[in-house]
């Protein structure tokens, strides 16, 4: 066989590999032009190279157990794993198979993969559990989401992801005869999504065409963002002996320094993507690789320079148009020294984008001649103008010389914002980073810390804006991980570093005010709302500042004048709040979610429990459709349970509050505030349901998350502290039940007007364990004050004033007063 044909069908199957299944006959009828010898022969490689991995790839052991499996045969129509009835075989690769399957529990299509024997552990298990979070966080439109995960019954791992309809980007491109801006255009958007998984602190590995959809509304899809990372535990012992687990998947995409093993950073993934535009461009591979064996591939990505896209026969027609700028844009990328690429793919992207309009670009030297003639072709109808042509001329040089001097500003603040998120980054590589001890793993916060500390050392002189930015995003990340005192901390010096009033400075300030209220000083935070909202309606209005923000900001005030308890103004704040909320963008819908659940809490404020019900239930339904997996569905079905207990509906209520935990467990971890109002709301169903052993365990949870976070000025944390009460006098125990109510109720008179309901709530339950002791002339005024409080704020009818009402009965039962207790058994309502 002659080495070209060699060299040919060599290629022919290593293409055919990276293809699904059910697309590779598809391929071959187009590669092979009907030579059936030709097709023969990769057809009999294609079986010989998977039958030749496998062996090579897996232990002994795990053969005997994938001859067993073999027998059984793959997976049927109809099987279930887990919660998922499998519908077809979608695709096979590296790690395993991937079908096509149904959730039974949310009636939709997903995408199952099931990774092979070998990489199933249950520290694989554990390992995706800490990162989940994270992942599950992806939410940009153009990343495939990653629902979960678990182990089958036969202790077989798998992922479950988003399932993406559609066709490879190479794929989509050839068949659609996509032009050269409308594929720029096209992996533009995949940048966007790759920069966004950075920002995020997730690092994608195994970048190309193949995890790359585009649907058939021509969007494209990432997919696997951080599968490989997930399994990186499970293949390091291999990656030590050979080529890493990702080279041995996909070596034509990976970076030098993936092939050989070494730590890996973002710059990893944009050297892949620089793969992927190279082939979009020319149809071909950067290197010409005379076979497939993978030190020929190693060898060739690590010390072979990549030829110029422009030189190769391209995938577009006018191949002139690869020369000069995409040339050098492309080659950036493809540098073997991870320095001198793209800082990030948003830099990468940015460089095409200038490209695009017709600016000078940072990939190619930035020399007189090139800015001229940039600013010429921008502007061929002025030039033209023979009369204007040198004023035209020397005033577009000017503008350009400050272009360009704004884009390498640009680029020094990326490459800096880069290079400390890489760092970031490193510190959860396994391979480089010591546990905490031998049973313990690197938790979020730990790498915030790491990251706080580093961004305290590192000298931003030159750029202060970057180190506000960085400190910005670390009080964000506090923020939303319910360490506030740190956010605090790092919002204060993001604050500190950044122009008064400006757009930047008053996002800040939103959440600033969110991380003092967070940690109980209402007063202090409510001052601050009011000081920057009428900035923000400005800064909205001149279209400075997103409406966002200024929601987030009548919201949060609006929590806070409910939490003083004038309701009606919470209530005007919110539904502004609501009206800001238009677009449908993933941060809009969580905000509206938020804004809509303390909507309905003002509505139960002011007794109208039935109205607030109704609407709960339909913000759920909405949720449990659109978001299931997400924090602000769990806040929805927590403020369900909490009406539902309130109208006496325990199971259902219970059923609510329960799947609600998991979810901020899961999502947020044990020590976030939200979780502990949950569990505060659950203790509360379980006393009223007289299970007090149950309901003391989650009180006592509850009030070890307030101590942790906030103390005695959050607003619930007196509410924790009067259900603590209440179930300690129904278990006897009521000189401790006395003390916790006295306490409660001091914080309440130090923290609320007297004629707030919540301070009412807290009297009455002082004044029935007063009952419970026979001191009746000390219970009867709290008892009085707390029902004609409640009475005026809910209605007669409201269960909490019934409940007010069932106290005074007892009280004057109790003492013998049977003419007063039958005055206010006849308000009471039948059930």
């Amino acid at each position: 066989m002659h080495s070209e044909q060699a060299e040919q069908i060599a290629d022919l199957v290593q293409r055919a590999l990276e293809r699904d299944p059910p697309e590779r006959a598809e391929f071959l009828d187009k590669a092979c032009c009907g030579d059936a010898e030709l097709r023969r022969e990769i057809e009999s490689l294609l079986r010989q190279e998977n039958q030749a991995r496998e062996f090579i790839e897996t232990p002994a052991y795990e053969h005997v157990a994938d001859r067993l499996l073999d027998e059984a045969g793959k997976l049927v129509a109809g099987q279930l794993i887990g919660d998922y009835k499998i519908i077809s075989l979608i695709g096979e690769g590296g790690m395993g198979e991937v079908y096509l399957a149904e959730d039974t529990a949310l009636h939709r299509k997903v995408a199952l993969k099931l990774i092979k024997a070998g990489f199933g552990t249950a520290r694989f298990l554990r390992h995706f559990r800490n990162e989940e979070r994270i992942l599950a966080g992806l939410t940009h439109p153009n990343i495939a989401r990653l629902y979960g995960g678990g182990i089958a019954s036969d202790g077989t791992p798998y992922f479950v992801m988003e399932y993406i309809e559609g066709q490879r980007i190479d794929q989509y491109c050839r068949d659609k005869i996509v032009s050269l801006r409308q594929r720029l255009e096209l992996f533009r958007k995949v940048c966007a999504a790759v920069a966004y998984a950075h920002q995020h602190l997730v690092i994608h590995r195994d970048l190309k065409p193949a995890n790359i959809r585009v649907t058939p509304e021509g969007e494209p899809k990432l997919l696997d963002f951080g599968i490989a990372k997930l399994l990186e535990p499970e293949t390091t012992a291999i990656a030590q002996q050979t080529v890493t687990l990702q080279a041995l998947m996909t070596p034509d995409y990976a970076s030098p320094e993936q092939v050989r093993g070494e730590l890996m950073s973002t710059a990893s993934d944009v050297y892949s993507l620089g793969v992927v535009l190279y082939e979009l461009l020319t149809g071909q591979r950067p290197y010409r690789i005379k076979g497939r064996r993978p030190h020929e591939i190693i060898r060739a990505i690590a010390e072979h320079e990549p030829e110029r896209p422009s030189s190769r026969q391209p995938a577009i027609r006018d191949q002139k148009s690869l020369k000069g700028d995409l040339d050098n844009i492309v080659l950036k990328a493809l540098r073997k020294e991870p320095e001198r690429r793209y800082a990030s793919a948003a830099q990468l992207s940015e460089d095409i984008r200038r490209h695009l309009e017709g600016l000078p670009v940072l990939a190619r030297k930035d020399t007189f001649t090139y800015r001229a003639s940039k600013f010429i072709a921008r502007n061929r109808v002025v030039v033209a103008a023979a009369a204007l042509l040198f004023l035209t001329l020397l005033g577009g040089i000017a503008a350009t010389l400050v272009q360009s001097r704004k884009a390498h500003q640009a680029k020094a603040k990326a490459e800096a914002i880069n290079q400390f998120l890489s760092d970031t980054l490193n510190y959860t590589d396994p391979r480089t980073t010591v546990k905490k001890t031998e049973n313990q793993i690197i938790t979020i916060k730990d790498v915030l810390d790491k990251a706080a500390n580093q961004l305290d050392k590192e000298n931003f002189s030159a750029h202060p804006e970057v180190k506000a930015e960085l400190n910005s995003i670390l009080g964000e990340s506090y923020l939303s991980q319910g360490f506030y005192d740190v956010a605090e901390k790092r919002l204060r010096l993001a604050l500190e570093g950044s122009k008064p009033n400006s757009p930047a400075a008053l996002k800040i300030k939103v959440s600033l005010g969110d991380a003092i209220a967070s940690q109980g000083r209402n007063d202090e935070s409510e001052k601050l709302y009011r000081e920057i909202i009428p900035d923000l309606r400005a800064q909205f209005r001149s279209r400075d500042v997103d409406s966002n923000y200024l929601a987030i900001a009548l919201l949060n005030l609006g929590v806070l004048r409910r939490a003083h308890g004038n309701s009606r103004e919470a209530e005007e704040l919110l539904r502004e709040s609501l009206q800001l909320i238009s677009d449908g963008s993933e941060k809009s819908t969580s905000t509206r979610s938020v804004v809509r659940g303390t909507l309905v809490l003002t509505l139960m404020d002011q007794g109208k429990i039935d109205e607030a019900v109704e609407k709960q239930r339909e913000a759920v339904a909405e949720l449990r459709q659109t978001s299931p997996n997400t924090a602000d569905f769990g806040y929805a079905l927590t403020g369900l349970g909490s009406f539902l207990t309130e109208k006496g509906s325990f199971a259902e209520a219970d059923a609510n509050l329960t799947e609600a935990e998991k979810i901020y467990r899961r999502l947020l971890g044990d020590q976030h505030m939200w979780l502990g109002d949950n569990l505060r709301l659950q203790a509360n169903s379980l006393y009223k349901q007289d299970r007090l052993e149950e309901a003391q365990n989650k009180i006592e949870q509850t009030l070890k998350i307030y101590r942790t976070n906030s103390g005695p000025q959050y607003l619930n944390f007196a509410t924790a502290l009067m259900i603590q009460g209440l179930i300690f006098n129904q278990m006897g125990r009521s000189q401790e039940a006395e003390q916790v109510l006295r306490d409660a109720v001091r914080i309440r008179n130090e923290n609320l007007p007297k004629e707030h309901f919540l301070s009412a709530l807290a009297r009455g339950a002082l004044g029935q364990c007063l009952t419970t002791q026979k001191r009746f002339a000390e219970a009867e005024p709290l008892l009085l004050e707390s029902y004609s409080t409640l009475k005026a704020s809910q209605g007669a009818a409201n269960p909490r004033t019934q409940i007010a009402t069932q106290r005074l009965v007892a009280l004057y039962e109790a003492c013998g007063r049977a003419d007063k207790a039958e005055q206010y058994r006849s308000e009471l309502v039948s059930p």
